[in-house]
């Protein structure tokens, strides 16, 4: 079966209420589901729920945070085109922000035909589904990753967009949190050997980044890499995601038959692998324990 594509999300980020209600009226039917916020913090809050599609941002927001803005949306959500407005902005200041990262420059007021023209040229930028390449039957992405991870967000919005752009949005939620949960693991569990409970005490004393500078300070653990693998057949309606680290395996049966009150009495021990689980009922790991797959119906 193939699905319909969702609506385009659009992302707009303008303190201005009556920026935020003209742009909405004006995408009205035209495939967009907008989402607004009026600053730079409610924005990266946003981005930590959904994965917005493209985005439009006030260059002028609060603290200079409208360029610095564009820097972080590209480097967490690099699929994601960035238009940047302002009104009467000086060129310097457009070229920058080109430079920073965004695709187009959208004048203040907005006019309704030039934003169709600026999302028309942003949509050129979205990536195409695979199957929707006539006459496809599979595809089979294979993606290798450094271990770090400070790369795991942009990882993931990557993975999203490339592989699950035709699913519902509440599904690649769930997509989006099991593969948060699988790559952290296989990253700092795996491949930087990173005990559960050392991660805790790092996070709860506040140097959880000095613990992953010292473990990637080890040529032997910096080496290591993270392998995912996304397969999809046309006549199996369902993808499958496999992610493979080069660390020593964890005993994941344990894991996998604990019971909800020893994994409560335990802290967050193997919680997450649990709510994975609870999603995805078709999760399995290799002997060794270090390749994790998932299988996501699309039906």
């Amino acid at each position: 079966m193939n699905l319909p594509l969702p609506a385009d999300h659009l992302l707009v980020i303008d303190p201005c209420l009556e920026t935020q209600s003209r742009i909405a009226h004006y995408v009205k039917d035209r495939g967009f589901s907008v989402m607004s916020v009026p600053d730079a913090v409610a924005a990266m809050a946003k981005l930590e729920e959904v994965v917005p599609d493209i985005v439009i941002t006030d260059m002028f927001l609060p603290d200079g945070a409208g360029l610095a803005l564009v820097k972080e949306l590209k480097a967490r959500h690099e699929p994601c085109p960035v238009i940047v407005m302002g009104h009467n902005a000086p060129e310097p200041l457009i070229v920058e922000a080109l430079r920073g990262g965004a695709i187009d420059y959208l004048h203040k007021p907005i006019a309704e035909e030039e934003l169709s023209s600026v999302l028309q040229r942003a949509r050129d930028f979205l990536p195409c589904h695979p199957l929707d390449v006539p006459g496809a039957r599979q595809f089979d992405y294979e993606l290798t990753v450094d271990t770090d991870p400070a790369n795991i967000p942009g990882v993931i919005s990557w993975l999203l967009k490339m592989t699950a752009s035709a699913l519902p949005p509440v599904q690649r939620i769930h997509i989006q949190g099991a593969l948060q949960e699988l790559l952290f693991n296989a990253v700092e569990h795996g491949n930087l050997e990173i005990q559960d409970r050392e991660k805790q005490e790092a996070l709860a004393d506040g140097c959880y980044d000095q613990l992953v500078a010292q473990r990637l300070a080890q040529s032997r653990l910096r080496a290591r890499r993270v392998m995912i693998r996304v397969f999809h057949e046309r006549s199996n309606n369902h993808l499958e995601y496999r992610i493979t680290d080069e660390g020593k395996g964890f005993p994941w049966r344990a894991v996998l038959t604990r019971s909800q009150e020893m994994r409560e009495s335990e802290g967050a021990s193997g919680r997450g692998i649990l709510l994975t689980r609870a999603f995805f009922p078709s999760l399995t790991y290799n002997e060794r324990g270090n390749e994790v797959t998932i299988t996501v119906p699309m039906d």
